[in-house]
């Protein structure tokens, strides 16, 4: 039970008379919150005042809140489905009260559940149905009690009204943290009360050591006070006299007086190291890598602050979006048909031209649409956009390929127009293959024809290994591919030396197309 339940309980119960302890009962004095071993009490509420826990609380609560929700069910004949009209999904996604947005209420859960070790909301009815609005509880003011049938009770110590509501297991949504009974979660700050602690003192130690203006102490010697009084009063004149405000002003001494300044104490020096060490440590309770809290000094290149990225998204939220996601159907929907999703897609999105490419390669390899691109990068569909598509070069392994003449047959359906439209895509994948043996041959006989006559026997060498590389890149005869290669040896030898030039250039024109009417007649 959290001290402010025991005290609210304490004081309801001396109100009425059922023999609640007196002023000077010892409970009015036992030590608030979780005791550590450097002497400090901590809280959820002192945790928060070391920036360490706030960065990280904070950085896990706004992940979760930013993140997409949904209702989905499974199809019979396999995959799944939205249901945007399940009362759940409106209240999940936009809207889980009539004073608060979605975003709100889960960073004050994520925030209870991470620093408290549980997140409270009470189901009440409405117009959505049996669950219309979920109203934030306190976790500070909620008691869970098990009953013998293992049913738990909620008792809520209600601040508005000042009375103690009893709520049923059915009437709480309840989020728990890691737990050893299986009834409440565990705080992270009680778990880990040493480490708050000595963050807290380190903290404090410092606040103390600044307002001090970061000076060593002093000591004045030479002094001669005929009382202890005098001393005192000296000492207080002095403290005033140098601190707060008046740091920093012109001092004046006794006659006789000499001012002496001690220097650091390790206690001092090592007071950075000891604050950065606390810092690290709180990052390990909480799952979040240190250079999400501004901790670079670990994180050297992008490539690892890139991998510690998805490391936070893997082992830090995907196992808390798991926790939401089975509570909702627990307490919320009910039933195995339906369940509910958080999407982390956005939070593992690279780069725009990595997304791009990654989108490039699914939708070659047939396994996204264009149109499931574009949805994922917040683009409206297109038309035409929900067909999935696989280059039409792939065979399967030591199969014949496909004739193109029977191709378009089969995909037009005996439909003219059709066909003459698929072996028009045909041919011009086709001309894109011949493209690199045009530029091979022009790039080889370009060379050939620099130092002014070539040498007719390198022209016929080359265009007899050419027809090997081309039967080869287009998958065609090679009597056909020698017919062709023949054909521009043949131009080529009978063209005048100042016309070759011309030639080559009708070669580049033309060569491409001509050879991927060759390759679609093959």
């Amino acid at each position: 039970m959290s001290i402010v339940s025991r005290i609210t309980e304490r004081l309801r119960a001396e109100s009425d008379g059922s023999g609640a302890p007196a002023p000077w009962d010892d409970f009015w004095y036992q030590p608030v919150g979780y005791g550590s071993a450097t002497g400090m009490r901590v809280t959820p509420d002192s945790a928060k005042r070391v920036a360490a826990t706030l960065a990280c609380v904070s950085r896990i609560g706004y992940s979760i809140a930013a993140m997409p929700r949904k209702i989905f069910m499974d199809l019979p004949s396999g995959g799944k489905q939205t249901c945007p009209n399940h009362p759940v999904y409106d209240l999940i996604a936009t809207r889980p009260n009539n004073f608060q947005t979605a975003f709100e209420f889960f960073l004050m859960m994520q925030g209870h559940f991470e620093l408290r070790g549980n997140g409270y909301a009470e189901i009440l009815p409405g117009k959505r149905g049996a669950v219309d609005q979920l109203i934030p509880l306190h976790p500070d003011l909620v008691t869970v009690e098990a009953k013998p049938n293992y049913e738990l009770r909620y008792k809520y110590n209600d601040p508005f009204t000042g009375n103690t509501r009893v709520l049923f297991q059915e009437e709480v949504f309840h989020l728990r943290n890691w737990s050893e009974d299986g009834i409440t979660g565990q705080s992270t700050v009680k778990m880990g009360a040493d480490v708050f602690g000595t963050a807290l003192a380190a903290q404090d130690y410092a606040a103390r050591f600044f307002g001090n203006d970061a000076r060593p102490s002093t000591v004045i010697t030479g002094a001669d006070f005929a009382e202890d009084e005098d001393r005192e009063k000296f000492k207080r004149s002095w403290q005033a006299s140098q601190s707060g405000a008046n740091r920093h002003k012109t001092a004046v001494l006794w006659k006789g007086m000499d001012i002496k300044a001690l220097g650091l104490t390790a206690a001092d020096a090592q007071l950075l190291d000891t604050r950065k060490f606390s810092r690290i440590e709180i990052c390990s309770l909480f799952g979040v890598p240190p250079h999400l809290i501004g901790e670079t000094e670990k994180a050297a290149t992008y490539a690892s602050v890139e991998q510690f990225n998805i490391m936070f998204a893997v082992y830090c939220l995907w196992p808390r979006c798991v926790i939401w996601e089975q509570a909702i159907q627990r307490d919320l929907i009910l039933s195995s048909k339906y369940y509910s999703k958080f999407s982390m897609a956005a939070l593992l999105r690279g780069d725009t031209a990595s997304r791009y490419a990654a989108h490039n390669s699914a939708i070659q390899n047939a396994w996204e649409s264009p149109n499931d691109a574009r949805e994922m990068e917040d683009m409206n569909p297109i038309p035409g956009g929900d067909q999935y598509f696989r280059p039409m070069t792939w065979v399967p392994l030591l199969s014949a390929p496909p004739d193109p003449n029977t191709a378009t047959g089969d995909v037009a359906g005996g439909d003219a127009e059709q066909a003459s439209i698929q072996r028009g895509r045909l041919k011009l994948l086709a001309a894109s293959a011949a493209e690199r043996c045009v530029r091979k041959e022009l790039a080889t006989m370009r060379k050939l024809n620099e130092g002014g006559t070539p040498q007719l026997i390198d022209v016929e060498n080359f265009y007899y290994d050419h027809a090997k590389f081309i039967a080869l890149v287009l998958n065609i005869p090679i009597p056909k591919a020698q017919a062709y290669t023949n054909a521009h040896n043949q131009k080529f030898a009978a063209a005048d030396p100042d016309d070759r030039a011309k030639t080559l250039d009708s070669f580049e024109r033309l060569g491409a197309m001509e050879l991927a009417e060759l390759a679609m007649g093959a």
